[in-house]
């Protein structure tokens, strides 16, 4: 199986899981809780791989704002995947026969991280990223958090995550969650570009190996 397919099945893959994932949601919730920065990373990895599943059906060459929305979408499902291990699950007494199997949530913070990590650094058609492209991919989680902070403080909602609770906890616990996360979610995407960067140059490595091979080939030919 070539890269390309490889890509196609994998985001297929993630299609099929995110909407399971939220008929699943609906079935308990009988609603979509946007206030959940879990709804709404994976409902973004759902609108990056459908497009992603159409263009490479289509044949279509994958354009560079695609590349870099797939990148955000990305980062916000590691994120999601990392805070529920090393976040809510300390607070809510590693729990995680909840919080990563039961129902939605096995689909939302177990699977579909994990498969849309695999397959955009592995499989997706992503070219190097830079810095700007680095605070990019931080724009969904930066709007969230600034939305979220500002519906606790007018008390429109509560949370919904433990840290988010800013009436509810002094100014300088809130600073320096604020700043944890940022640090977390500043060091995902790093850590996905410089990913992507090797992974780049060594297919390239090989590519450009593999001419050789073949160009000297010719020559002894000749």
């Amino acid at each position: 199986m070539n890269k390309k397919k490889a890509s196609l099945l994998f985001n297929v893959l993630i299609v099929l899981f995110e909407i399971i994932g939220i008929i699943e949601t609906l079935k308990i919730n009988n609603k979509i809780s946007f206030e959940y920065y879990t709804e709404d990373s994976n409902i973004l990895a759902l609108i990056s791989s459908t497009l992603f599943v159409i263009y490479l059906i289509r044949n279509k060459k994958i354009p560079r704002w695609l590349q870099i929305f797939k990148y955000a979408t990305t980062i916000c499902l590691s994120i999601t995947f990392i805070v529920v291990l090393f976040v809510l699950g300390p607070m809510y007494n590693f729990n995680y026969s909840f919080l990563l199997f039961d129902r939605a949530l096995f689909f939302q913070h177990l699977v579909c991280p994990i498969l849309c990590f695999i397959t955009f650094i592995l499989f997706d058609y992503i070219k190097p990223l830079d810095i700007v492209d680095n605070f990019i991919g931080l724009i969904f989680t930066l709007i969230y958090s600034l939305i979220l902070i500002i519906l606790n403080l007018l008390e429109v909602v509560t949370g919904p995550y433990p840290f988010l609770m800013v009436k509810e906890q002094s100014i300088s616990m809130s600073i320096a969650w604020s700043i944890s996360l940022f640090v977390l979610s500043y060091m995902i995407a790093l850590s996905l570009r410089v990913l992507i960067k090797k992974h780049y140059d060594k297919i390239k490595k090989i590519k450009d190996k593999t001419k050789e091979i073949l160009k000297r080939g010719k020559e002894s030919n000749n």
